[in-house]
């Protein structure tokens, strides 16, 4: 009976578990990973962690622990607390406590539960962990308190969705509700307030119970008014003229702020003649008559008709009023100037835009903020392709934050994408430290807003992709932007996250760096990384190799703890993996047995820790109901055991591929059987060869060809290379001269296997062992194949023995 079916996994996993807990020096890898590895020295341990615990130090999760409500009791008293002072922290941790209970109705009533997500809803704008918290508790409603989900439950989840930027997944849950019941407005202020980040189709959903309303006031056709400006793309001059019909129907007079209104839908549409219209009707009003709103077109139509010198006027005139003039209109002006220094010099430098910048400041009578020093280091950028260029952008930023400017996300974007772009890759230090300033010195609560997060993801990918390309690569500054991104909730999803992961994985000075770095990327977003991905991770991670370090393996713990992340996944792990593993074992082991003739006696031998590493996955087979063993990975198992030399744990794995030949037949059939046993035959053999284990050796070729399993050329080659091996010359020369190509099923000898047997021949009679049978066995194939023997006398396999071929 086989190991596997002699013992409980699961017991033998908790037992195992228990004593790895009562270690003062044991790591813990993961509460799902079994430590694989042999305890190393205490000097030379290594502490690491898994994807699915948090990389913390000891020292400071010592000193940052807190007290935690561990008690249902407790925790209700905490979440009442929390309710009052608004503790999003504190009532979270508190909450998940009492959800763990039995029931957590006796702890939490329906009244408080119902304040707590209406408490929540006014604040997920600000906090992701709180909109995370509210659908925990929306979900929970009735499925852990197994109250009656009631409206005021979903207005209060359709609030926090909008306050949090989430308006599809609000519009979704407000589709089933009343449509009286729903404050559409609210849900299209929201839509708005995202500067069209939500897609049309979403918006034409709030639109139209919006306007089945009873009663529209002024402020509410602004809104559908601004529809049209915000959604340009998808609107037409026919929905503004039936806006405007419905308003006089209605009795809705066209005041200045509609009319302004207007006129920025007029320009959203393309049609200046429309704009250019209104605004002259307002000429006749006198410059004290005009609002806010009727500046702002007037600015809007000059830029979009790209009248620099009417912008010129109407800016002066707004200083001239006490009018504050909008950042976009010194942007024109200022990047028109710029435009003026490019044609007139050969080569415009640092000074150069910052006179432009500084000569739109005097004109405006004000400093020119944010968006005008990003817009001309970014139109600087496009119009100068010089060496320089990206120095000058530097210049233009430091001068910026010396004189105060506030750093926004689309600043540092502006910055960063470029530096990071840059074909050398010189300016990574630059594009770091540009990123640490925001986010040490800046107001970042910008970033609380979820369409700003989203357009700041990608930065975290052009600094990934720096980094990745940097030599050597800064790992503690991606480690930093890893948690930074983890903070601010913002999901690595782009298209190519496994090349990046990848580089950086290759950049990585060791593998548990390389490990850190996933576990890293994992716990981001787990769901980023699909079944592909982790294939490749896995190829990549066994492939890592450095310079100078020998020959250093991948970690078993370390490759099965992401095997284990891609099953919990919902991906079946294949064996293919772990029979890559252990391959690159085998051939890792095979050149160190050939750089190294001494045995390995110590535990730190690099021989002795790879026999370690495939014993641990040995264990692991047997064990883990998550990795069937199939006959390939113990092919691979056993010819690991052979390259090191385990003799006796290679004949095991070669005892279990013998007792499942007749469910493998079951399943394959004979010729898929004959298939996947191919290479198991020959590894076998060569064990045996090696281990000069004869008795053996005839057992099991016995055994393949009563089953029909030895029927290829490369067996017969193996066979006699074992024969040979274990000193049965005249033996293997019978196989090769009077049973390959004579018995039926048994195919013909070609020169590799002549020159195979000539190999042993030669090596026998040069040693002095059996010299007269080794010139018997020449002699025959000289008789055998006379054709051949030209040939084959000329390969002697080694210096010095050429002559003695050629007398035979």
């Amino acid at each position: 009976m086989p190991f596997r079916a002699r013992c409980n996994p699961a017991a033998i996993l908790q037992r195992r578990n228990a004593a790895l807990l009562l270690r003062p020096d044991s790591v813990r890898i993961s509460s799902v990973v079994t430590p694989l590895v042999a305890p190393r020295h205490q000097v030379q341990q290594y502490r690491y962690s898994s994807s699915s615990s948090p990389l913390q130090s000891p020292f400071s999760s010592f000193f940052s622990r807190i007290r935690r409500a561990d008690t249902p009791e407790t925790a209700s008293k905490e979440f009442t607390d929390a309710l009052v002072s608004c503790d999003i922290n504190a009532l979270g941790t508190a909450y998940y406590t009492i959800g763990k209970a039995a029931q957590p109705a006796q702890w939490i009533s329906e009244q408080q539960l119902l304040a707590s997500m209406r408490a929540l809803a006014e604040k997920t704008g600000k906090s992701p962990r709180g909109l995370r918290l509210l659908r925990r508790m929306y979900d929970d409603v009735s499925r852990r308190f197994g109250y009656s989900k009631e409206s005021a439950y979903d207005e209060a989840m359709i609030l926090g969705l909008i306050r949090a930027g989430a308006v599809k997944e609000a519009i979704d849950l407000a589709a089933k509700l009343k449509e009286e019941a729903v404050d559409w407005r609210a849900m299209l202020q929201a839509t708005l307030r995202s500067g069209g980040a939500v897609e049309y189709e979403h918006v034409a959903r709030i639109v139209e119970p919006f306007q089945r309303q009873a009663s529209l006031s002024h402020d509410d056709y602004r809104l559908l008014l601004k529809v049209l400006h915000t959604y340009p793309d998808q609107s037409d001059s026919s929905q503004l003229v039936a806006l405007q019909k419905d308003m006089a129907a209605r009795g809705i007079a066209l005041d200045k702020s509609l009319q302004a209104v207007i006129t920025s839908v007029y320009i959203a549409l393309g049609d200046l003649e429309g704009s250019r219209d209104i605004i002259q009707k307002w000429s006749l009003l006198s410059t004290e008559e005009y609002e806010l709103d009727m500046w702002d077109a007037i600015v809007s139509h000059h830029i979009a008709t790209n009248d620099v010198p009417k912008l010129h006027e109407v800016v002066g005139k707004m200083r001239d009023a006490g009018i504050k003039i909008p950042q976009r209109a010194l942007l024109v002006l200022a990047t028109a100037c710029l435009d003026g220094y490019i044609d007139s010099k050969s080569r415009v430098g640092y000074r150069d835009a910052a006179a432009a910048i500084d000569e739109v400041g005097q004109l405006s009578g004000d400093l020119p903020g944010t968006e005008v020093w990003t817009g001309v280091i970014q139109h600087y950028l496009d119009k100068v392709d010089e060496r320089d260029s990206l120095d000058v952008a530097l210049q233009l930023f430091d001068e910026s934050q010396g004189r105060g400017i506030p750093l926004t996300a689309e600043l540092v974007r502006t910055m960063i994408v470029p530096l990071c772009s840059s074909r050398k890759g010189q300016y990574t230090e630059d594009a770091l430290r540009i990123y640490d300033e925001y986010m040490t010195f800046a107001l970042n609560s910008e970033l609380e807003v979820e369409t700003v997060r989203r357009r700041f993801a990608g930065v975290y990918e052009k600094l990934f992709y720096a980094c990745a390309r940097a030599s050597p690569p800064p790992m503690a500054s991606v480690i930093r932007l890893l948690d930074d991104m983890r903070t601010l909730s913002i999901d690595f999803t782009p298209s190519n996250l496994i090349s990046w992961l990848v580089l950086l994985m290759r950049a990585s000075p060791d593998h548990n760096a390389a490990f850190t770095l996933y576990s890293n990327f994992h716990s981001l977003n787990p769901a980023a990384i699909d079944e592909e991905g982790y294939n490749v991770i896995l190829t990549n991670f066994l492939g890592l190799k450095w310079e100078g370090r020998g020959e250093a393996h991948a970690p078993p713990d370390m490759f099965v703890s992401i095997m284990k992340d891609m099953a919990r996944a919902g991906y079946q792990p294949s064996s293919h993996a772990l029979t890559s593993l252990l391959k690159t074992y085998g051939h890792t082991a095979t050149r160190l047995r050939r750089s190294s003739r001494r045995p390995a006696l110590s535990p730190e031998d690099p021989l002795s820790r790879l026999g370690s590493s495939i014993s641990s996955i040995h264990t692991l087979i047997k064990l883990d109901p998550l990795l069937p063993p199939d006959i390939p990975l113990l092919t691979s198992l056993m010819d690991a055991y052979n390259r090191i030399g385990s003799t006796f744990e290679a004949f095991e794995v070669w005892d279990e591929i013998v007792q499942r030949r007749g469910r493998e037949e079951e399943r394959r059939g004979k010729e898929g059987v004959r298939e996947i046993y191919k290479p198991a035959i020959n590894v076998m053999l060569d064990t045996c060869g090696w281990s000069y284990q004869l008795a053996k050796a005839r057992k099991s070729w016995s055994w393949a060809r009563r089953f029909g399993l030895a029927f290829d050329k490369k067996h017969y080659e193996a066979w006699v290379e074992c024969l040979c091996r274990c000193g049965s010359l005249s033996e293997a020369a019978d196989v090769v001269l009077d049973q390959m190509g004579k018995e039926d099923g048994v195919p013909r000898a070609d020169r590799d296997t002549l020159r195979l047997l000539c190999k042993f021949g030669r090596k026998e009679r040069d040693q002095g062992k059996q010299v007269a049978v080794a010139e018997e066995v020449l002699n025959r194939v000289k008789e055998a194949y006379p054709g051949w023997w030209d040939e084959l006398k000329q390969e002697s396999g080694g210096k010095g023995r050429k002559g003695q071929a050629g007398s035979q």
